[in-house]
C-alpha cells in the first residue's frame, strides 16, 4: 500500500513537472486546427506569446489526416512555394539552444529547409534540411559548421528529430527519441536579431521549397535533458486511446491522454 502511494506521489509530481516543462518553450507551434486564426495565421503556444506567431505562405496548409501529433500538422508543395514565416527573433539566448520537431519530406530536393533562421545568404543561419548529397544535414553560422545526418530521410515517414546546442559548442542531435551523434569543438549561436525565420524554406537564393510536413516545432532557450527529449518523441509514438483521462501502464512510465495530447510521465 505505501509503495503504491509512493509511485501515485511520484507520477504526479511527474506530470506537473512535464506541464511546467512544455511551457518553458520560448516557440511552440503544434499546428492543432484549434490554433489557427483567420485561416493563416498559427498561434504561438509558447511564452513568447503571440509577437511570434505565424503565418502560413502561399497555400500552406494544416493536414488533419497525415500528422505526428494531435490534430493536425503543417503540409508544404515545393511545387507551390508553401513556406511558414516566424516574426524576427531578437535573441537566442546565452543559455543553451534546443529546436525539437516532427517532420516528414517526400521527394524533397537537395539543400530543401525543414527550418532557416537568419538574415538572408550566410548571415548567422540555423538550418536543419537536406545537404547537397540529399542526406539530412544541420549546419550553423555565417562560416557554416555542418554535421550531416548519413541516413536517408526523405522517405515519406515520419521522424522525430531533436538538436540541442550548450553555451560551450556541444551539440547532441537525437532522431526518435535516440541519441545519434554528441558533437565537440562546434559552436553557439551569435545572440543577434535573426529576421528571416522559415518552415519549409531556405534563406538562400534559389533553394528549393520542402516537399513535406512538419508538426510539433518547438524552440527551447535551453538545453533539453535526454529524459526530456524522450517525452517529447513519446508523445508522437503512444497509441493511447483518445479519451480525457486513458491512462496506460508500460515499462517505466505512465501515459495518459491528457489535454489532447498522449503525455508521457517517467516513473
Amino acid at each position: 500500500m505505501l509503495g503504491n502511494k509512493l509511485q501515485s506521489t511520484n507520477f504526479i509530481g511527474n506530470f506537473l513537472l512535464f506541464l511546467l516543462f512544455l511551457n518553458t518553450a520560448f516557440l511552440y507551434y503544434s499546428f492543432d486546427n484549434s490554433t489557427v486564426i483567420r485561416g493563416s495565421t498559427i498561434l504561438n503556444q509558447g511564452y513568447g506569446g503571440s509577437a511570434y506567431n505565424a503565418q502560413l505562405i502561399n497555400g500552406a496548409s494544416i493536414s488533419t489526416l497525415d500528422r505526428a501529433v494531435g490534430s493536425g500538422a503543417v503540409k508544404f508543395l515545393a511545387s507551390l512555394s508553401q513556406y511558414v514565416q516566424i516574426p524576427t527573433i531578437p535573441d537566442t539566448g546565452v543559455t543553451g539552444l534546443t529546436f525539437a520537431f516532427w517532420f516528414k519530406m517526400s521527394d524533397s530536393q537537395p539543400l530543401s529547409r525543414i527550418f532557416d533562421f537568419g538574415n538572408r545568404l550566410l548571415r548567422d543561419n540555423i538550418m536543419f534540411g537536406l545537404s547537397n548529397d540529399s542526406d539530412a544535414a544541420l549546419a550553423l553560422g555565417s562560416d557554416i559548421y555542418f554535421y550531416e545526418i548519413q541516413i536517408n530521410l526523405n522517405d515519406n515517414a515520419w521522424r522525430h528529430a531533436v538538436w540541442t546546442m550548450d553555451r560551450t559548442g556541444y551539440w547532441q542531435v537525437y532522431l526518435n527519441g535516440v541519441l545519434i551523434a554528441y558533437l565537440e569543438a562546434k559552436i553557439y549561436p551569435i545572440s543577434l536579431p535573426r529576421a528571416q525565420n522559415y518552415l519549409g524554406k531556405g534563406n538562400f537564393a534559389n533553394e528549393p521549397y520542402l516537399n513535406g510536413a512538419i508538426d510539433e516545432f518547438y524552440m527551447f532557450k535551453f538545453v533539453l535533458s535526454a529524459m526530456q527529449v524522450q517525452q517529447l518523441y513519446s508523445e508522437g509514438e503512444c497509441e493511447c486511446e483518445q479519451a480525457l483521462f486513458w491512462s496506460c501502464f508500460k515499462i517505466r512510465y505512465y501515459r495518459w491522454y491528457v489535454f489532447n495530447r498522449c503525455r508521457t510521465f517517467w516513473m
